[in-house]
């Protein structure tokens, strides 16, 4: 919206208009370059072009949307962020603004792009030999191969580092042993698997083909939260992985943690996207639905539920920025990414609460937006990472103690 027409209807302009996004509520495109806005821009017309009027027949079915992926690999978007030379090598702010625009139309596609991009070709790209990456960076960055990220475990959640999948060498390779929950794309054609080495302990990742014998793979059933996204429980028995699918780089937990301080950042811009999505929604519905002869934008209560969802999608959305920034300058530390997370998705789930409660009984009816964007929030408000796990390692930061286990007596 156009700063100086908004001020002029404050004068007493004629026309009454509304703000009509909350991205554009504080001028944020005016901390961004000339190629960020244009970037943004082309993502949420693709967004709105080609997710937008399909997406909910998915989320319905709880399937993958098929598809998006000729219309995502014409628009080249993964291309955009891979490392020279195997493509743009576009940078995180970038990436943040192309997670919010997808996040504002559907956070199951914004996840799967971040599961394909953020966690499984980052992986390969940072511990993977120059063999593997002709291999594989191509045919991940085309969506002619679909890949999962495997850390978490059935019995094994918040405590990764002590994972229990395990790998033996053998003449050849390793043969693998274990099993992974919750994993994203895990049904498809690869997956990027940390087990432990039996003999040295020692966490590695490996490629692993999901047509390989022994393992099984199975969708979670009933999930109500990004529903397209297909989290698998997936287990394996006795499989083989040749030597050359070891990730050579990947030699201990550290490597982990080196992704998710990576994917982590841009968390915090999901859950701006679907806040913005949720306020573009409710103040449209808001607006042209009448009751009591006005319009429901014209009441006090549900002004100052709409100020409220503003004044903390603005706080996030700076948050975000001053975080990713810092990330860029590689000044950023795991405690600082880890409070923007959790303070994020925190007062996101009250966003989409008020949305929610703001639409009233249509509220509840997925075509508009705000009850699909209640259960996602619950999911970013969870994955990489929980609330309460970010808190900790923020706070392991503020007061030099790690309190993630119960205290031993001194």
């Amino acid at each position: 919206m156009n700063r100086i027409s908004l001020v002029q209807n404050h004068l007493g302009g004629t026309k009454k208009a509304y703000v009509d996004s909350a991205y554009d509520f504080l001028s944020f495109d005016d901390l961004l370059t000339p190629a960020h806005i244009a970037l943004r821009k082309s993502v949420r017309e693709f967004a709105e072009r080609e997710i937008a009027p399909r997406i909910n027949e998915y989320i319905e079915r709880a399937a993958f949307p098929d598809f998006l992926i000729q219309p995502l690999r014409e628009f080249g978007l993964l291309k955009k962020f891979l490392q020279k030379p195997y493509g743009e090598g576009l940078d995180a702010m970038s990436l943040a603004v192309t997670v919010v625009e997808l996040a504002r139309v559907d956070a199951s596609v914004m996840t799967f792009f971040v599961v394909q991009l953020a966690l499984v070709i980052h992986t390969i790209e940072l511990f993977g030999s120059d063999e593997q990456k002709n291999r594989y960076l191509e045919k991940l960055s085309n969506l002619e191969i679909i890949g999962g990220w495997g850390l978490t475990e059935i019995k094994i959640g918040s405590d990764a580092s002590s994972l229990q999948t395990t790998v033996t060498k053998v003449p050849g390779g390793y043969r693998l042993n274990g099993d992974k929950r919750w994993i994203g794309n895990g049904n498809r054609d690869i997956v990027v698997v940390w087990a432990r080495d039996s003999e040295t302990k020692k966490v590695g990742a490996y490629i692993v083909n999901m047509k390989s014998e022994g393992v099984t793979s199975t969708v979670i059933k009933n999930k109500l939260a990004l529903r397209s996204v297909q989290n698998c429980e997936i287990r394996f028995n006795n499989v083989f992985i040749p030597e050359e699918e070891k990730l050579p780089k990947a030699t201990d937990f550290n490597a982990t943690n080196q992704i998710l301080r990576h994917s982590r950042v841009f968390v915090p811009w999901a859950a701006l996207g679907v806040c913005i999505g949720t306020y573009d929604n409710a103040i449209k519905y808001l607006s042209e639905r009448k009751q009591f002869g006005v319009p429901l934008t014209s009441f006090q209560l549900v002004q100052e539920k709409l100020t409220r969802m503003m004044g903390s999608i603005q706080a996030i959305m700076m948050f975000n920025w001053l975080t990713t920034k810092r990330f860029e300058q590689d000044k950023i530390t795991i405690g600082q990414i880890a409070l923007n997370k959790a303070w994020a998705t925190l007062r996101g789930r009250e966003v989409v609460a008020l949305g929610r409660e703001l639409l009233g009984g249509n509220g509840i009816v997925l075509d508009n937006y705000v009850i699909k964007a209640m259960a996602d929030m619950e999911a970013i408000y969870t994955y990489e990472g929980t609330y309460d796990i970010n808190a900790l390692v923020a706070g392991r930061e503020l007061t030099g103690i790690p309190a993630f286990k119960v205290p031993t007596k001194q």
